[in-house]
């Protein structure tokens, strides 16, 4: 079968290839104006989230760097807070140390002044006691004697007197 040219171009769905040519048309239009435009829009769209997604690495980051620093100054200021408890609790010994030793050294003052004056009391009321035990025995003995003694015997006597009786109670 022998076709020639006229009876192909005849034959030929004219239609068909009017509508090939604007599918081709339509899809170089596209190609030019939407698609292009779209994947420039993806690519744009891709590079801002995948710069969003390194700062929030970063952030990310910092966040974990901030809470490491965080922790350590915790950690520092518990240190710290401890060596100050043991400090605070060291001088708190110390001072009842001190208070202790001079509460006992007022309590020995105290004791001592309070002796002294015991022995003061017990030594005047043992030179009262004399004196009056010394005149009751000259009265008595003037009356005895039923005579007045003399001031420089009432002395001797109760000097004499007052020996006898000092070495009656120390002994």
């Amino acid at each position: 079968m022998h076709l020639e040219w006229g009876t192909i171009v005849k034959s030929i769905n004219w239609t068909f290839v009017f509508n090939l040519i604007n599918f081709a048309l339509l899809l170089w239009l596209l190609k030019r104006l939407v698609y292009r435009p779209a994947l420039r829009w993806l690519d744009a769209r891709r590079a801002r989230e995948e710069e969003r997604l390194a700062k929030a690495r970063e952030a990310e980051e910092a966040a974990r760097k901030l809470a490491q620093e965080r922790e350590e100054a915790l950690a520092q200021a518990n240190r710290k807070a401890q060596r100050i408890l043991e400090e605070a609790e060291a001088q708190a010994q110390k001072i009842l140390k001190e208070a202790r030793a001079e509460a006992r050294l007022q309590a020995q003052h105290i004791l001592q002044e309070a002796q002294a004056s015991a022995a003061r009391a017990v030594d005047e009321a043992l030179a009262e006691l004399r004196r009056s035990y010394a005149e009751l025995v000259v009265l008595g003995a003037s009356q005895v004697l039923e005579r007045e003694v003399r001031p420089e015997d009432h002395r001797r006597l109760l000097s004499e007197l007052s020996q006898r009786i000092d070495a009656r109670l120390l002994s």
